[in-house]
């Protein structure tokens, strides 16, 4: 009789017990004001493959309004931007080397793009481009939308 007494006391503290654990009453739930969702958690390496064209485009004419690059030196630091976007990409879409080995092939890659460079730009020019920023700005991304919906009316 007192077994059954103590099991069925233990049975109703067990089920009080699970109902105040489920309402979370200690925690913001979802749906309420200050909640906010759990990070996710990813043990993969994000790697992003560039455009080589598209980043070539970027890149390009900030450096000729810089260093004022003639034709010829236009074209040869285009086809040098691609060969290392081109290089960059195929070193990280690589699935056999390890994130030690990419950073340091990419390393090696961009020494190598700067001995390129020096066929064309002086020693303080290059030191110039490794601190330019070449990140598009709102102004440069609503210009050339502006132009794509004038071409788009022209054509029609």
């Amino acid at each position: 009789m007192k077994k059954t007494y103590f099991l069925l006391f233990g049975i109703i503290v067990y089920c009080a017990f699970q109902s105040v654990n489920a309402q979370q009453i200690d925690r913001i739930q979802r749906g309420q004001r200050g909640y906010t969702p759990p990070p996710k958690i990813s043990n993969k390496t994000y790697i992003e493959l560039k455009d080589p064209y598209k980043e070539t485009d970027i890149i390009l004419p900030k450096c000729i309004e810089e260093f004022k690059l003639d034709a010829f030196e236009k074209e040869i630091l285009k086809s040098i931007l691609i060969k290392k976007f081109e290089n960059q990409n195929s070193i990280l879409s690589d699935k056999k080397n390890s994130r030690e080995d990419r950073q340091k092939k990419i390393l090696d890659l961009e020494k190598d793009f700067y001995k390129e460079l020096s066929s064309i730009l002086t020693v303080e020019e290059i030191e110039q481009y490794k601190v330019m920023d070449f990140v598009e700005s709102k102004d440069e991304k609503k210009k050339k939308k502006r132009k794509r919906r004038k071409n788009r009316k022209t054509s029609k």
